[in-house]
């Protein structure tokens, strides 16, 4: 049986020209799932990371937090851990949000521009959010849209390959650990619930920042065993680390 860990990055600079990279609060997020991670799991067998700044980032502040807690409580598998180092896969890679507003909305087009005209609604928040969600829609539904570096189905096709040659080539491994994105995350968590992928959406809304989702695979069958679990976030000195984007 091997069990598969999704972790969801640690909070992005949402705002920022370059949004692909921790915050502060991020860098925090992804030291407390570590310590949490070092008190009830050994060392996995199987580390891999998506290619993007923030996946990488929340590997290794919280493979540093784990590493630590592991090492103060004489856990199994510590000192494999200090040794091992992240295999890189950008299969599992998010899909480019930003290009896919700037092809939805002209006023997208830059960071600046889209905050700029965000702000000048009644309600920005409960605005940008129908703006996302329709962007979204569109390109889910324009296969062959050429204003998109990567198609919907593209996407769907790099995640699901991830995911099956994560499965072959770690076959006889018991636990792995995936640090990705939302996006992946609730594409394949879909799949596997039986759940519609153009429902995408709807799932990656709620998914929170070092959110853990757990797989488990077995000669026979692959089903969730827990999804977006947080509870290292839940007790009154953590709970202003809860973040979605």
């Amino acid at each position: 049986m091997t069990v598969l860990y999704l972790m969801r990055h640690g909070q992005a600079s949402s705002g920022q020209e370059n949004y692909d990279q921790l915050s502060s609060l991020g860098i925090e997020q992804a030291q407390r799932l570590g310590q949490a991670l070092g008190h009830r799991l050994p060392a996995p067998e199987v580390l891999i990371t998506g290619g993007m700044q923030r996946h990488r980032q929340t590997a290794k502040h919280c493979l540093d937090s784990f590493h630590k807690c592991s090492d103060e409580s004489g856990a199994d598998g510590a000192t494999s851990a200090h040794r091992q180092q992240p295999q890189e896969n950008a299969g599992w890679n998010e899909y480019d949000h930003q290009q896919i507003l700037r092809a939805y909305r002209p006023e997208y087009v830059t960071v600046e521009s889209m905050l700029k005209f965000i702000k000048q609604q009644q309600d920005p928040k409960a605005f940008f959010e129908r703006e996302f969600n329709a962007a979204m829609k569109r390109w889910m539904t324009a296969d062959n849209d050429q204003a998109y570096s990567e198609s919907w189905g593209e996407f769907k096709h790099r995640v699901h390959g991830a995911y099956q040659s994560l499965l072959s080539e770690h076959s006889d491994k018991k636990s792995i650990w995936v640090f990705t994105s939302g996006g992946p995350i609730s594409l394949i968590t879909q799949s596997l619930l039986g759940l519609p992928s153009q429902a995408l959406m709807r799932m990656n809304w709620t998914l929170i920042n070092c959110g853990v989702s757990k797989i488990v695979i077995t000669p026979t069958r692959q089903f969730v065993a827990s999804l977006n679990e947080h509870t290292h976030f839940e007790s009154a000195q953590h709970q202003h680390l809860i973040s979605y984007a």
